[in-house]
């Protein structure tokens, strides 16, 4: 087996199916959304923020973007934080970067963030001055061309 059927059990899988399933049906209520319309898309991924120099481009989150610009696919993006601002890190906040407001998502452990992928939301993430950031990164799309099956064990 290779992939995330390799690195996850059933346990693992079970609980990732039961958040996604409830943050859709958020989605879908926050946005209206008929049933059956939004489906994950890929990559859904797990961040893992630090201090140290980046190793890639890719790494250098801290960047103003939209999530478009990197996933075309991606419609709603969620986040799912794992550890506490303040507590467990600092630095590490998710800005909104918008003409008409600035609004600051400061990471607590369970807390979900939800936004549209696309140019009305700019953000970039603040740089991690000590300790580790983790959160994962499930995102949503309404095209059925871009739409994946939930990992299996």
């Amino acid at each position: 087996s290779s992939g995330i059927n390799a690195e996850y059990g059933y346990d693992e899988l079970k609980l990732y199916r039961t958040i996604k399933n409830r943050i859709k049906v958020e989605l879908e209520k926050k946005w209206k959304i008929a049933p059956g319309k939004l489906t994950l898309t890929q990559p859904t991924f797990f961040s893992r923020m630090t201090g140290k120099p980046p190793a890639t481009v890719h790494d250098e989150y801290w960047h103003i973007h939209t999530d478009t610009e990197q996933y075309e696919r991606f419609h709603y993006t969620t986040l799912l934080y794992l550890n506490t601002y303040k507590r467990d890190f600092e630095g590490g906040r998710f800005m909104f970067d918008t003409p008409s407001y600035n609004n600051t998502v400061h990471p607590k452990a369970g807390r979900v963030s939800m936004f549209t992928s696309g140019i009305e939301n700019p953000h970039h993430v603040e740089r991690v001055t000590s300790g580790v950031r983790y959160a994962i990164t499930i995102p949503f799309t309404c095209d059925p061309n871009y739409g994946i099956s939930d990992p299996q064990s």
